[in-house]
């Protein structure tokens, strides 16, 4: 149960990974080389997307399968499921607002 939890943190962690590190490095790159025709936004986003990918998929599963990660079953679910209601509470935030 704890490695399905561990794949889960893993879809879970790549989501919100990719979306963190594309709208940081699109932010950050806008804000070094200027807004023109918002292709430092675009780069960022393209360059970031993958990399928060990764970094997601990487660490969800290792927070959850770690020796100090949570003992039991529910805990790992209690963990992933507020990862979730989060993402979800800022999606609808950003959604609204973008």
């Amino acid at each position: 149960m704890r490695v399905l939890a561990a794949v889960l943190a893993g879809v879970v962690g790549a989501i919100a990974g990719a979306g963190a590190l594309g709208m940081a490095l699109a932010y950050i790159l806008t804000a070094i080389y200027g807004s023109f025709e918002g292709s430092a936004a675009m780069g960022g986003f393209s360059i970031g997307m993958p990399l928060g990918a990764i970094v997601g998929v990487a660490l969800g599963p290792w927070l959850i399968m770690r020796k100090g990660g949570p003992s039991t079953p529910g805990k790992a679910w209690a963990w992933v499921a507020g990862a979730i209601v989060l993402l979800t509470a800022c999606g609808a935030w950003f959604w609204e607002y973008a």
